[in-house]
């Protein structure tokens, strides 16, 4: 396939960066590398406590794409937006500093747009194991607002800023900002919203972003319940900010809630606080309990989900301890 360059474009590509000097420099290098050189990067240094804005005004000192934003804590949200405020482009993409992409992740993301003139395209797959090969068939396509906002919250794609290029205008006139008082779950609510407020969307499975599932800071944080007390405060947001009106949206916002309370009660349990969290954990119980049998009936609800539900209810603690090998798994073999 033939990919149009569109040379002409200016893109901001917006990386907020929290203590991540483990990984800073090789999503930098990623960027520089990239087939489309029209660009910009703009490192928003949260407050580090690293030497990460100290990298960041290395590479800004040897590259003049390379604008570096220092400003006060205030999370991953406000750090983002303040990217947006100082963005430039016709267009921006996000990417986290612990992640990186493919060379021609922007040249592809461009060409996306191209093909429906979107406000919004995205990739639907990523690469997340070692030596993981790209998709056989790529497939590219023009959807719906309302199948946009249902495949984000459906358990088949990974959901954050990041693998996805934005119109900045149309951000900025759609007044679409990240929620600064959601911290987990903030690129979800973000991108469902997003994709409620335009017609023209386009999606591709090609894997263009290099997703990190072994982040050491990530994987050995005790257990944190403020974590999923946030993720439902960003779910219930959703629900209430929510544009169009949908069976299939509606069902997949229940099944995204009931696999946030499902690895909810894993974590406790294999984290041994259940008895400390006693009152959430009766919560995400009969929660699932309440929603089992419409997610049970449902036709667009996985078979892959409707065992986990089964299983989380029946054979908890064999759920718990399988759920503990996967993710060693998952850590050894990422990318």
């Amino acid at each position: 396939m033939n990919v149009s360059c569109r040379d002409n474009i200016f893109v901001s590509v917006i990386l907020p960066a929290y203590n991540v000097e483990e990984y800073l420099e090789v999503c930098l290098e990623s960027i520089l590398e990239q087939t489309h050189s029209n660009l910009e990067i703009i490192i928003v240094d949260d407050e580090y406590t690293d030497s990460t804005g100290n990298i960041a005004d290395d590479y800004g000192k040897k590259n003049s794409k390379i604008n570096g934003i220092h400003k006060a804590n205030g999370g991953v949200s406000s750090a983002r937006n303040a990217g947006l405020r100082a963005a430039r482009g016709e267009f921006v993409v996000f990417v986290d500093p612990d992640d990186w992409i493919t060379k021609d992740h922007v040249e592809y993301l461009l060409h996306l747009q191209e093909l429906n003139d979107a406000d919004i395209c995205l990739t639907t797959r990523l690469f997340t194991k070692k030596g993981e090969s790209q998709e056989e068939k790529i497939i590219e396509e023009n959807i719906s607002t309302e199948a946009a906002a249902t495949l984000l919250l459906s358990p088949d794609i990974y959901v954050g800023s990041y693998g996805k290029l934005y119109r900045r205008q149309w951000l900025l006139d759609n007044e679409l900002w990240q929620n600064e008082t959601i911290y987990s779950g903030e690129g979800l609510h973000f991108t469902v919203k997003a994709v409620q407020y335009t017609n023209r969307i386009t999606i591709s499975n090609k894997k263009i972003y290099y997703y990190r599932r072994n982040v050491a800071k990530s994987a050995t944080t005790k257990f944190n319940i403020n974590m999923y007390i946030n993720n439902e405060h960003s779910l219930n947001i959703i629900k209430e900010e929510r544009i169009i009106k949908s069976f299939s949206f509606d069902t997949m916002w229940l099944l995204f809630r009931t696999h946030l309370f499902i690895n909810g009660v894993i974590a406790l349990r294999n984290n041994n606080v259940k008895k400390l969290y006693q009152k959430e954990y009766i919560y995400w119980i009969n929660t699932i309990k309440k929603d089992r049998n419409k997610l049970l009936k449902s036709r667009i609800v996985p078979l892959k989900s409707k065992v986990r539900i089964i299983a989380i209810l029946y054979f908890p603690e064999l759920w718990g301890k399988l759920a503990k090998l996967k993710r060693v798994v998952i850590f050894k073999k990422s990318v």
